[in-house]
């Protein structure tokens, strides 16, 4: 008999966050197509990039919580236990980054700052800057790292693959992109342009980003062996997950340059929401994961010490 799935339980925490996502993504185009109707569409931008910022938090602390409840179900000297480590760290950044970009860091009437009058424009600013670096080169150093212990777990259980023609294309394109960036800002500073601190930080983010779509590459292929269960779905959401991140810092990057193209600052405005989600998903399938393992019957083995399926061929 095909048991039922518990709506209740932490097990079903990929289907929940799949359900919001995508009721987000409705409201936000509905929104999107009141905004074209009324004739406001190049407002767009701004107004959908602050109201999408607290939910892009939300779905940070919900990772950070998952993969909380994840690495306290490796033992200590489990071989992915240290990858785990370095995940709930990144995902403590990202979570860290949202409060204090979206609370700490503003003026709003929550900020508890703002209560006893320390919220000075100067600390703010402070705030706002140490958001941007947790939020970006340093949660993204720390994810690079979990994927190489990732990355070798997996080859030491023979998941490991070449990347194919597709692989390397994808991975050159974006190290193209990541060229012509620095060449841009390093002709912008001959020329006595100044670079403002937002710019030095994505220009930060940019190599690191190289590193891990070298690595998300790799882990796709390795994905690919692993067959449709849970785990598998989860290193692939992380695969997207980064996937997304590359295409907002390109979109973030070419809107100044055309101020007035509308579908860039819409997919700029929509797609936070789905790269958070993908770096949640990826605690949350290996928790549905552990949770199908040790049902009594009609479950797929697996290696819960390890993350990798076990009969996995």
């Amino acid at each position: 008999m095909t048991r039922r799935t518990d709506w209740n339980g932490i097990e079903s925490a990929p289907l929940w966050i799949v359900m919001f996502l995508g009721a987000y993504l409705i409201v936000q185009l509905l929104v999107l197509h009141a905004w074209n109707a009324a004739g406001q569409v190049f407002s767009f931008q701004g107004t959908s990039g602050s109201a999408s910022s607290l939910p892009v938090a939300a779905m940070a602390g919900v990772g950070l919580w998952l993969c909380l409840v994840v690495l306290r179900s490796f033992p200590p000297g489990a071989p992915l236990r240290s990858a785990w480590m370095l995940m709930t760290l990144a995902a403590a950044a990202a979570a860290g980054s949202g409060v204090l970009m979206q609370l700490l860091g503003t003026d709003w009437p929550l900020n508890p700052l703002a209560w006893t009058g320390h919220a000075t424009p100067g600390l703010m600013e402070r705030m706002q800057r140490f958001a941007l670096i947790a939020g970006g080169p340093c949660r993204l150093a720390l994810l690079a790292a979990a994927m190489l212990g990732v990355l070798r777990i997996l080859r030491k259980f023979g998941f490991w693959v070449r990347p194919c023609a597709a692989d390397r294309a994808v991975f050159g394109i974006f190290c193209l992109f990541t060229l012509c960036r620095f060449c841009l800002a390093g002709a912008a500073s001959l020329a006595g342009s100044r670079i403002g601190f937002e710019e030095w930080v994505s220009l930060a983010r940019l190599p690191i980003l190289c590193v891990l779509f070298l690595e998300a590459m790799l882990l796709r292929q390795a994905v690919g062996r692993m067959g449709n269960g849970p785990i598998a779905r989860g290193w692939l959401a992380l695969v997207w997950g980064i996937l997304l991140t590359g295409a907002g810092e390109a979109a973030l990057w070419v809107i100044p340059q055309y101020p007035r193209s509308l579908p860039m600052a819409a997919f700029a405005a929509l797609i936070q929401l789905p790269m958070a989600a993908a770096f949640a998903l990826v605690p949350a399938c290996q928790i549905a994961a552990q949770r199908q393992a040790i049902k009594p019957a009609g479950s797929r083995p697996e290696d819960l010490a390890t993350g990798v399926p076990a009969l996995a061929r």
